[in-house]
């Protein structure tokens, strides 16, 4: 697999869950009981509690999908004779992203 291959499969991950949790956060009943602009940190917090809780209240869709750009943008630069190699931060993240998802689909 390419950098290219990893960076592009970690964005399509984050991507897709991104845009089902946005679409369950925006229909779904159990989320209406939260101010808009707090739901989600307030959901999972009220809802499970603890530190896994506050980490992912941290990470609300919209931040997800800026990591999804960002691994995406980090994709296209591999595709650049000017900066073919990705930054080692990305490749790590993209790398753990596709490791969890493996992990989870297996």
């Amino acid at each position: 697999m390419t950098h290219f291959d990893e960076l592009t499969a970690a964005a399509d991950a984050l991507s897709a869950r991104a845009d089902a949790a946005q679409h369950d956060l925006e229909h779904e009943s159990y989320w209406q009981s939260y101010p808009a602009q707090s739901a989600w940190a307030d959901g999972f917090t009220n809802g499970m509690g603890g530190p896994g809780s506050d980490l992912v209240a941290l990470l609300p869709p919209s931040v997800v999908l800026e990591l999804a750009h960002w691994l995406r943008a980090e994709a296209r630069n591999t595709q650049s004779p000017h900066w073919p190699t990705p930054s080692p931060h990305a490749l790590a993240t993209a790398r753990a992203i596709n490791q969890a998802r493996e992990a989870t689909c297996a």
